[in-house]
């Protein structure tokens, strides 16, 4: 299950809802930094989770606008929910992030290209690790929701690593004298050669 599939299914979970609200939820305090969650995505996991009957509709009046469909977990959701979260939890995070990826796939592009990016990247991260600060010394989070303490000072440490990642970046592409692409993966030249041996074997 996809990490929106089980944030949708999450909040399903905590109180039966509609799929407007669900939008509003995910995307609540989303700023220009990060992007939307669109509206299709969120509706094509609704039809998704309801197909494999993790979650079921109920329509209910709403006042003078047509019919909503109210969304409740099931029993066998409840089930999806602990395997995936036990899963999470138990198991190490999948380095080939976003930005890991872009890396991989770097030569792809021109080298002004990738630098007018990474520089504009670099400027988002900014702006979120200030509004990550800010928040931090502004709202006091009671000592009983650590969980959301501990969320927050790991995503602030991720951008902060981030930010290092890119910068860095910039300058090894700023003095590259001539770029090229780079191999996807760079680990397969040494694949091929294993492949080769073990053949030879």
């Amino acid at each position: 299950m996809s990490r929106t599939d089980l944030l949708i299914l999450g909040i399903i979970a905590e109180k039966p809802i509609n799929p407007y609200a669900i939008i509003k939820l995910v995307n609540y305090k989303r700023n220009s930094i990060r992007r939307y969650v669109p509206a299709q995505t969120v509706y094509g996991v609704i039809n998704i989770l309801h197909r494999k009957k993790l979650i079921s509709g109920k329509k209910v009046k709403n006042g003078n606008m047509p019919d909503m469909t109210v969304y409740s977990i099931t029993p066998k959701g409840e089930d999806a929910i602990r395997k995936n979260l036990i899963s999470c939890l138990s198991t190490p995070e999948d380095n080939l992030s976003e930005l890991v990826l872009s890396l991989l796939l770097l030569g792809f592009l021109d080298k002004e290209t990738v630098l007018t990016a990474l520089k504009e990247y670099r400027e988002k991260l900014e702006k979120e690790i200030a509004i990550s600060r800010s928040l931090s010394l502004k709202v006091k989070i009671p000592e009983e929701f650590y969980t959301r303490q501990i969320v927050a000072r790991h995503t602030l440490n991720i951008l902060l690593v981030n930010l290092e990642t890119v910068k860095e970046l910039i300058k090894q592409v700023e003095k590259d004298s001539h770029w090229k692409n780079f191999q996807v993966p760079w680990w397969r030249n040494e694949y091929l050669q294993d492949g080769e041996s073990a053949e030879n074997e």
